[in-house]
C-alpha cells in the first residue's frame, strides 16, 4: 500500500476523473433516452452561495423503468432571477449536447422567479421547447405548504415535540445527560434531532426520532 501514489493531486485528479467519466455516461443515456424531463430547485450552502439543482429523469434502455439521477448542481454566481437561472442551466444543457426539443417536463416549487407567467423559468424553456411542455409544481412541496395549517390536535403534538427537544438540545449539560440515560436504559439512539423550518423534510425524522426514544 506504501507503493501507490497517493498524494492530493493523485487524489483530487482520480476523483475529477471519475466525476467527468460518471456525467459523460449519464449524458450519453439521456441522449439515448431522447425524451426527458427536468427538475430544478434553489438552495443555499452553509457559505451562503446559491446552489441550482438539477434533477433528470428519463428511460434507460437497458432498464424497464425510469431512472432519476442529479444531472448537475451549478452556482448562480450573482443574482437568483429567472434570466440568470436560465443562463446557468442553458449553458449546462448546451455544453452536454443535449437538446431542449427533448425536455417534455418541468418541475419545481413554485418560486416566482420559477413559475412568473412573464418573466419565468419556466416560460423561457417553453420559449425554447414549445408549449407542449408539461410543467408541475414539486408535490413534496405542496405538503409541506398543506401541513403549515394543519389540524390544530397535529399542531399540538409537532409543537409539543419541537419544545422538548429544544429544552434538551440548548443545553449542553441536558445533551449529556441524555446520552447517560439512553446509555444506561440501552437504547437504540443517544441524541435527538432538531426540528428545522428549513430543512422541513427532517419533520418525519425529528418526530420519529422522539418516539422511539
Amino acid at each position: 500500500m506504501k507503493d501507490v501514489p497517493l498524494s492530493n493531486d493523485t487524489v483530487e485528479r482520480r476523483i475529477s476523473d471519475m466525476a467527468e467519466d460518471t456525467e459523460t455516461q449519464l449524458t450519453e443515456k439521456i441522449k439515448k433516452s431522447k425524451l426527458f424531463a427536468l427538475q430544478l430547485d434553489k438552495s443555499t450552502d452553509i457559505q451562503n452561495n446559491s446552489i441550482l439543482l438539477t434533477y433528470v429523469r428519463y428511460t434507460d434502455h437497458d432498464e424497464s423503468d425510469g431512472k432519476e439521477d442529479i444531472l448537475s448542481v451549478s452556482e448562480l454566481p450573482t443574482h437568483t432571477t429567472s434570466s440568470e437561472i436560465f443562463k446557468v442551466l442553458n449553458g449546462f444543457i448546451e455544453e452536454r449536447g443535449l437538446e431542449w426539443k427533448n425536455c417534455v417536463g418541468i418541475c419545481t416549487d413554485g418560486a416566482a422567479c420559477l413559475t412568473d407567467r412573464n418573466p419565468g423559468l419556466v416560460t423561457k424553456i417553453k420559449d425554447m421547447v414549445g408549449n407542449n411542455l408539461l410543467s408541475t409544481h414539486c408535490y413534496i412541496h405542496r405538503q409541506n405548504l398543506a401541513s403549515k395549517k394543519m389540524a390544530p390536535d397535529l399542531n399540538e403534538v409537532l409543537s409539543q415535540s419541537v419544545k422538548i427537544i429544544n429544552y434538551v438540545k440548548n443545553s449542553a449539560l441536558n445533551t449529556r445527560l441524555l446520552k447517560a440515560l439512553c446509555d444506561e436504559m440501552g437504547s437504540d439512539h443517544q441524541n435527538l434531532l432538531f426540528h428545522s423550518e428549513v430543512r422541513w423534510l427532517s419533520r418525519s425524522e425529528v418526530l420519529k426520532r422522539l418516539y422511539e426514544l
